[in-house]
């Protein structure tokens, strides 16, 4: 498959020794009682601990006497808007995304970057919408569901747990390797140093998300913060230096839809424009833990993707501007710390690093607060275990949903460290990772459109930001993700739908065990009429 094509660049900055695939690993995952806190054990009885977990009847209530709410108004609009751009992760993606993007798409990448968020802001318009209609901490999972489908509803959920899940083993690593890069630069081709310091960054990332996600957004506000600054650093730097003798004079044809060339380029362009957007609408699975529930966590998440795309924009045209397209496909992966150095003095490029690990680290910390609240809400539905609705008594987090993740990301880093099997699996999910990401937002954009379809001839403003541009968005997505499915191979093919379709497991069993009412309820719709009168009812 061309690279080109690859929704996300494998980040190979690592020589593996041979030897290593050989090793034996064990290591300690953590389990919980009232009497004592952790659990050394083995990877073996981890694995079928799990299970045994999943499969074992509920507690009784006494003993894990625990409220079913996150913690309310824990979040501001500062906090929500914060976590929407490190969702995204603009060091990262540039970082990770530019050298297929220009070898995709050549000199019109800013133009493909424009084109691939106006479908993004369709979907994060239907997230606005879909949160003011239910705030919840399932987002797309529990609109889909109770608006389409359930079954749509869990395959939108379950989609999201395995693509997250295979994003943030594959960004464990780099942080490791870009750590030691910057305090010990002898021991970054070390596997075994990058695997530990990368798991040491991914148990602190996790214990955050528990203490609090008040916590977590206090630290992500100072990390992205700092990535910003360091982006604009280097744009402000970089324009002053390639304004005078730029590799590619700035040229409005950039952005022009001529620039593609063809059809197949620009739906080349737009595949890789949706990983670099991924992430926003994290905002959304907060929405329960944030002030003015209803519509803080869909209007952050649109003011996030506004401030990412001047972000991806204004650095995308300093490379551009300073870097022939030959230089960016040597430097590959290295992007951010190749311009750094050609723009600022040693070691003030080093900069550049700098925001990259922070921007991977931000976004593994909102893809774990994702996946433990999507988690949580499935386990309050009880579509999922009911034990993953466990909110700690203290912190208010779900905890025990947030501790299985973290366990399971770490037992599979760890494997598709060692284990070249297992690393090619993840990397043929990391490689597919568009099509879940298409599922997941398309499925988001339908459920705007079917919810609100009653309402759409009261004004233009309904019918566009509710309706059509949702569903478009939608429909556009949805296609992106058909036909990326040719292009990955059979194997990745059938591996992409194989994960999906395994999903079916889970919801039966759970189905089986509890009958929810989440599979009976009658679909929501909105009612004009009903809101009418709900509105003059509260003005009275």
């Amino acid at each position: 498959m061309p690279s080109c094509l690859l929704p996300l660049p494998l980040l190979t900055l690592t020589k593996v020794d041979q030897s290593l695939s050989q090793a034996t690993v064990c290591f300690a995952c953590l389990g919980y009682r009232e009497d004592r806190c952790f659990v050394p054990t083995c990877c073996s009885v981890f694995v079928s601990s799990f299970f045994l977990f999943l499969l074992s009847p509920s507690p009784k209530p006494q003993i894990f006497p625990m409220p079913n709410n996150l913690k309310q108004n824990a979040l501001s609009i500062i906090d929500t808007i914060t976590l929407a751009v490190a969702g995204s992760a603009p060091s990262y993606s540039l970082n990770a995304t530019t050298a297929a993007l220009i070898a995709a798409v050549g000199l019109a990448s800013p133009g493909a970057l424009i084109y691939g968020a106006i479908p993004m802001f369709g979907i994060s318009f239907a997230f606005k919408y879909l949160n003011e209609w239910r705030a919840d901490a399932g987002a797309a999972y529990t609109w889909v569901g109770r608006s389409l489908n359930p079954f749509l509803g869990f395959l939108a959920g379950w989609a999201f747990l395995v693509l997250s899940t295979a994003f943030m083993v594959a960004g464990v690593l780099p942080v490791g390797v870009i750590t030691l890069e910057l305090i010990a630069p002898a021991l970054r081709d070390s596997v075994v140093a990058a695997t530990i310091v990368g798991g040491l960054w991914f148990i602190g990332i996790a214990t955050l998300t528990i203490l609090g996600v008040h916590v977590a957004a206090s630290v992500q506000r100072m990390m992205t913060a700092i990535e910003a600054i360091a982006l604009i650093v280097l744009v402000i730097a970089a324009l002053l230096k390639f304004s005078a003798e730029p590799q590619n004079a700035f040229s409005l044809s950039w952005f022009s839809p001529a620039a593609f060339g063809n059809l197949e380029t620009f739906m080349a362009g737009m595949l890789i424009a949706v990983f670099y957007y991924f992430g926003w609408d994290v905002s959304s699975n907060v929405a329960e833990e944030t002030s003015g529930t209803g519509s803080t966590g869909g209007k952050s998440g649109i003011l996030g993707m506004i401030g990412v795309v001047f972000l991806f924009l204004l650095v995308q045209i300093s490379v551009q501007m300073g870097m022939t397209v030959e230089m960016v496909e040597q430097n590959g992966s290295n992007l951010l710390a190749s311009l750094g150095d050609m723009v600022l003095p040693h070691p003030w490029g080093d900069i550049a690093i700098l925001a990259v690990l922070l921007s991977t680290v931000g976004t593994i910390e909102t893809q774990l607060t994702q996946c433990a609240r999507l988690l949580f809400s499935m386990g309050r539905d009880r579509v999922m275990h009911e034990r993953f609705a466990d909110i700690h008594p203290r912190f208010q987090t779900p905890w025990l949903a947030g501790l299985i993740i973290t366990v399971l990301s770490l037992f599979l880093m760890i494997l598709s460290s060692f284990s070249p099997s297992i690393n090619q699996v993840m990397i043929s999910l990391i490689t597919s990772i568009g099509v879940m990401v298409s599922l997941y937002y398309g499925l988001s954009g339908l459920a705007c459109f079917w919810y609100y379809r009653r309402s759409l001839k009261q004004n233009w403003q309904t019918l566009v930001l509710r309706g059509l541009w949702p569903l478009l968005s939608a429909v556009f997505l949805l296609y992106l993700g058909v036909a990326q499915i040719p292009t990955l191979g059979w194997q990745v093919s059938l591996l992409t739908i194989g994960a999906l379709a395994i999903g079916i497991v889970p919801m039966l069993i759970f189905r089986g065990m509890y009958g929810s009412e989440f599979y009976q309820a009658t679909q929501e719709s909105f009612c004009p009429t009903l809101s009418v009168e709900r509105s003059k009812v509260e003005m009275k």
